[in-house]
């Protein structure tokens, strides 16, 4: 746990959710979204959980191959300081994270979207 990320000022930061059944865009919306946050000038980052290999292991995949550069990590506090340098933080299959509640809010308080 990141105790000493306690002590910080609240930012304004958000927490965005993508929510659907398999084969039902999540990931292509994840892509549509981070790459509107890029053209508007937000430094933007991907993370994919570690263990999903199907297409890449360090890319980010939809199930038509459109492919994203992603960080692999099997927890999102193994990579939590190499989230801080970026803007927009997008989490592709979230549920695999068993740290994700405690990491999102983390970083949406230090001003991440």
């Amino acid at each position: 746990m990141a105790t000493n990320d306690q002590c910080y000022c609240r930012q304004n930061g958000g927490i965005h959710l993508i929510l659907g059944p398999m084969f039902s865009g999540k990931t292509t919306e994840l892509f549509r979204l981070s790459t509107r946050q890029n053209l508007a000038g937000k430094k933007v980052g991907i993370v994919k959980y570690a263990r999903d290999t199907r297409y890449d292991e360090n890319m980010a995949s939809t199930h038509d191959c459109k492919k994203m550069e992603a960080i692999a990590a099997e927890k999102i506090g193994d990579i939590y300081d190499q989230l801080l340098s970026y803007d927009v933080i997008g989490i592709d299959e979230g549920q695999f994270f068993s740290d994700i509640v405690e990491y999102t809010e983390i970083l949406a308080n230090r001003g991440k979207t």
